[in-house]
Formats: structure tokens, sequence, C-alpha cells
């Protein structure tokens, strides 16, 4: 798969996995809204779960979610009240930080939670599509 960029020339697209807490799905679907609307660039595409495969037990989680970060150049984190404080978040960005995979922490809007403990040095960007899609070209050019 191929994408055009601004000038014409193709670019590889770059696939971003977004982490978030079940409970906040809808902002989740938001932002993968944003990329199937090439709103956070045209060569941005969304890596996600295909299934829930949380009935089959801990190892299938991560036998499920691996794979699908170290497809990704990025990890987007959406930031809500409980994010630092739930083992699925921090197992996903653990992932992401031994894969070497560039991490955006994203603010939900009206939360006010920590960011999760490995990426508290990190900056936040805010939940708005021009937002996200700068920080994305920042780090992935």
């Amino acid at each position: 798969m191929k994408c055009e960029s601004s000038r014409g020339k193709p670019t590889m697209p770059h696939s971003v996995f977004i982490s978030y807490v079940y409970e906040e799905k809808a902002y989740k679907d938001r932002v993968a809204s944003w990329i199937e609307g090439q709103r956070l660039g045209s060569n941005v595409v969304v890596t996600s779960e295909r299934a829930d495969v949380r009935q089959h037990g801990e190892q299938e989680i991560r036998n499920h979610l691996r794979p699908l970060i170290q497809g990704a150049a990025a990890v987007l984190v959406l930031v809500g009240d409980t994010s630092h404080s739930r083992k699925w978040i921090d197992y996903e960005v653990s992932v992401a930080q031994s894969l070497h995979k560039i991490i955006i922490p994203i603010r939900i809007p009206g939360t006010l939670g920590g960011l999760p403990r490995e990426i508290r040095a990190e900056r936040e960007v805010t939940f708005e599509p021009n937002a996200i899609a700068r920080a994305l070209r920042d780090w992935l050019g």
C-alpha cells in the first residue's frame, strides 16, 4: 500500500496503534475516524484489534496485541482518568518501548488522570486532529 505525499510523490504509510481503556472506546473510534478520513495525514493508517480476545485469557491477549504494536510505526496512548493504573495500557506501553516505537500520549478532554508511569516524561498532545497530525509529522516525518 502506497500513499501520496502533498507533492504527489508516493510515500509508505505510517501505521499507528491506539492504546485505550475500553470504557473510552468512543475516543479511540473518533481518532480512528480521523485517520480513515486522512485528517492525521494521507499516509497514516490505523492498526487495531480485529477481535475481542479477552475471554481467552491473558496470554491470548498478549499474543494478540504484540504483533499489532510490532507492526506499528507509532503508538497513540489515549490518556484519561484511569489510564495510568490500567494493566493493559502498561503492557502496551511496555511492548512499544521494548520495540523502540514512538509513543505519543493524547489527553482525552475533561480528564485529569496521570500518564502511565513509563511515559510520564512525554509531552501530552491535545485531543484534536491537527495537534495529533502535527505530533505524528514531527516524529515520523
